[in-house]
């Protein structure tokens, strides 16, 4: 917040014509500083505050009227001396609300941001973003969403996940950053930066695709990127899918826990495509391929095993 903004501010709420938001604001505001800067303030003299005072007045063009909007003056007074601490609370008060959006396993979500862009979120997953964007449109991601952004030069668009940052400008691409995942970043359309935990950046277009390999860098491959948001059009994609990762997929789609007996086969490879396909169909085929035996011990709760002779 610039100063001539707060003193615009001040000078506002000394009139008595803030909004309800901007009175309550300024009073929060007065109130960390005066908590903040207590020590600050009892080291300042009655006279050099005095005059930083009537600096400040001076700017505002008005005559001190109130012992309250007076002392509270004079803490911020400080800010005049070159603290820049409080503007980082007056910038806290100011702060837009922000809002997290959730899915549960087999659930997904349609999200419509206020500049215009749209975010899909498959389920297990979160995003969180402010109510109303500022200079810049930033995101928080859990798990896997397809974004598509709507362009603007001026408020880059940035999407922070557990361990890649990606910005863009105006697009369309998918993150699948699910903890148990390596974080594939795949575009549909456009052009987009992805910045690694250590810092290295790579930019990918059109289906490219991003891969952050654990205890490695940044990989880019090419993929066919429709295929990485198949599962919008409820389309499961298995293309050399191990079948640790392939059974995260299947929870998460349908809600339930499996438990895969044999650790051996974590490493299985499992390649096919399921379009609204049931659950027992599913697993069926991937049994049926690699000569595995399923067991439900209830509904939602499921063992995959060898399959014995």
């Amino acid at each position: 917040m610039k100063k001539e903004s707060f003193l615009l501010l001040v000078e506002k709420y000394e009139k008595g014509t803030c909004t309800p938001e901007e009175k309550i604001a300024v009073e929060a505001f007065f109130d960390k500083m005066q908590d903040q800067t207590l020590d600050i303030e009892n080291k300042l003299s009655d006279e050099k505050g005095d005059v930083i005072l009537n600096k400040i007045f001076s700017e505002l063009q008005v005559q001190p009227k109130k012992y309250s909007i007076r002392k509270a003056l004079k803490v911020a007074a400080v800010l005049v001396t070159g603290l820049t601490v409080a503007f980082s609370v007056a910038k806290f008060a100011f702060k837009p609300k922000e809002i997290t959006q959730v899915t549960a396993k087999g659930e997904k979500k349609e999200i419509f941001l206020e500049d215009g862009s749209v975010i899909v979120l498959n389920s297990n997953s979160s995003v969180t973003y402010p109510e109303k964007f500022e200079t810049t449109r930033n995101i928080e991601l859990v798990g896997q969403a397809y974004f598509k952004v709507f362009r603007d030069v001026k408020r880059p668009f940035v999407v922070q996940t557990h361990d890649v940052k990606v910005r863009v400008l105006g697009t369309s691409f998918d993150i699948n950053s699910y903890n148990h995942h390596d974080t594939k970043v795949s575009v549909i359309t456009g052009k987009v930066e992805v910045t690694s935990p250590t810092g290295k950046k790579v930019q990918i277009t059109k289906n490219q695709q991003a891969d952050l390999i654990k205890n490695s860098d940044l990989q880019i491959s090419t993929e066919n990127s429709d295929d990485k948001i198949a599962w919008i059009s409820n389309t499961i994609i298995l293309k050399n899918t191990k079948l640790s990762e392939t059974v995260k997929i299947i929870e998460n789609w349908y809600n339930v826990d499996i438990t895969i007996e044999d650790q051996e086969l974590n490493d299985l490879t499992i390649s096919g495509k399921f379009k609204d396909e049931k659950l027992e169909n599913v697993l069926e085929s991937i049994a049926y391929l690699k000569q595995l035996k399923i067991n439900y011990t209830t509904k939602n709760q499921i063992t995959i095993r060898k399959k014995t002779s």
